[in-house]
Formats: structure tokens, sequence, C-alpha cells
């Protein structure tokens, strides 16, 4: 009599193979999603940070014109420069903002839609300590016809997103904030009241132009902006021959700090146009 052995059961493993092969596509699958969200996020930024660059850099060359008109005006800059403060040193770096003011009577950035010397930068000794140089970033541009070069992204209603010429149309697909301020020259600012000059000197302009992106409507809604800032030593037009020359000086993203400190890289000196 022939017996047969018996054979194990194999009911159920395709069912648990198909299982584990599942869970290995669906791991697969969540690790190329997550690859491709990050790229594309990193596409995004890229996008943003490059205009923000380029919408800086259109309002560096609109604020140029802006300042010759003025010139053309007024044959200087005194209308539209901060006073010159005799002394422009605080104690130390932990000072806060307003000690060295140049204007102590001016708009408070905490105040919505005031964006004047918004931002400053310290300059202190090596090795830290005192006294420190406080640059503040300036006044805002006064246009030509009265209105300021701004857009505030704390109060988007006040102004048209990336207006540059103030007719209410964005021309740019972000904003733009134009400051200017005088050159530090030493412990002074440059164009102060001397005996020889008692009005002073106001043929020197430091121009500074921020850049931002995306606007605040449409695919910027809600979300963080990249900001790039550019600045530009602007004089008259001399016998000489000037080259533009610009720096970026913010490479990182910035956010809601109404005051704080701004990078500041110092550019040489142009003939304005």
């Amino acid at each position: 009599m022939v017996t047969l052995e018996a054979r194990p059961r194999e009911e159920g493993s395709a069912f648990v193979i198909s299982i584990l092969v599942l869970f290995v596509l669906t791991i697969l699958g969540m690790a190329l999603m997550l690859t491709t969200t990050t790229e594309k996020d990193i596409a995004i930024n890229y996008r943003w940070g490059e205009q923000a660059f380029f919408n800086a850099d259109a309002a560096l060359e609109y604020g140029k014109n802006e300042l010759s008109a003025h010139l053309l005006n007024s044959g200087d800059f005194a209308q539209i420069l901060p006073p010159a403060r005799a002394n422009v040193t605080v104690p130390d770096a932990t000072q806060a903002w307003g000690v060295g003011h140049p204007e102590p009577g001016a708009c408070n950035p905490s105040a919505t839609g005031c964006r004047d010397y918004q931002y400053f930068a310290d300059r202190c000794p090596p090795g830290g300590g005192g006294p420190c140089v406080r640059v503040y970033i300036g006044r805002v541009l006064v246009r030509v016809d009265g209105s300021l070069a701004q857009y505030d992204f704390r109060e988007p209603a006040v102004t048209t997103p990336g207006d540059l010429d103030g007719d209410g149309v964005a021309d740019v697909e972000g904003s733009i904030t134009l400051w200017v301020r005088r050159p530090v020259a030493g412990v002074t600012d440059y164009g102060a009241p001397t005996a020889a000059l008692p009005a002073g000197r106001h043929d020197r302009v430091i121009l500074t132009a921020e850049g931002t992106a995306p606007g605040t409507g449409g695919a910027g809604a809600g979300r963080a902006v990249s900001v790039r800032r550019l600045e530009m030593s602007i004089r008259p037009a001399s016998a000489g021959i000037e080259g533009d020359q610009y720096s970026d000086t913010s490479r990182a993203s910035d956010g809601d700090q109404r005051r704080g400190v701004y990078d500041q890289v110092r550019s040489g000196s142009l003939g304005s146009n």
C-alpha cells in the first residue's frame, strides 16, 4: 500500500506576497512624491528669488530716473535727503531702533504705511564694544509728483503692488520700495554744515532699492516673499566717466520685520542719468 506524505498548506501565501509588494510600491511612490514636491519648492523659491532681484534692479533704474528729475528741477538732492547728522555713533550695537535717528520727529515704522528709516546697520570696532557707527536705511524716496516710491507689504490696500510709476497699474510681479540717505564720512553724515558751507552739501545720495516677489495676490497669497535689496551711490555727472555698479545686499528672504538690521554693501559712485 502506497502512502502519500502530507503536503504543507499554502493557501493565502499569494495574498501575503501581494500585500508586501504593495507596501514596497507605496513607500517608493511616497518617496518619489516627496522628492518631486521638494524639487518643485526649490524651483519656486529660486524663481521668486530671481524675480525679487530683477524687481529691485528695475526699481534701482527707476530711482535713478527720479533722482535725475530732482536734480534737473532743484540742482541738488536737498529736498529728498534726510538731515545730516554731525555724529552718527551709538554706544554699542545693543541700542534700540531710534537711537542716533536722523529725524527723531519723523514717522515711526511701527505705524502702518511708514517705512522711513525702517532698517539700520551698526558698524562696530573689531572684537565688539563701541562706539558703533549707525547707518539707517533712510527716507522713502519722494517722487517728483510728491508720491512715495514704496509698497507697504503690511497693508496691501494702500497702493497697487508692483506699481512703479503711480498710475495704479502693476508694472512688476511683486513690489518695490526705494530709500535715499546720505553717505557716511567717518562719524559724520556727508554734507553736514560747516563754517565754510553753512547750508551743507546735498550732491551725494545712496539709493537703496528693495524688490519682493511674488505679489500679495494670486500665487503670492498667504505665503512668504523673497526680498532682495540693491544699493547705488549717486552724484551729479562730472567731466569724468563713471561706471554703474550695484551690489545684491540681501540673499536671504526677509520677513515682516519692521525694525531690524539690513545688510549693506557700499558700491561705487556713479553719474546720474
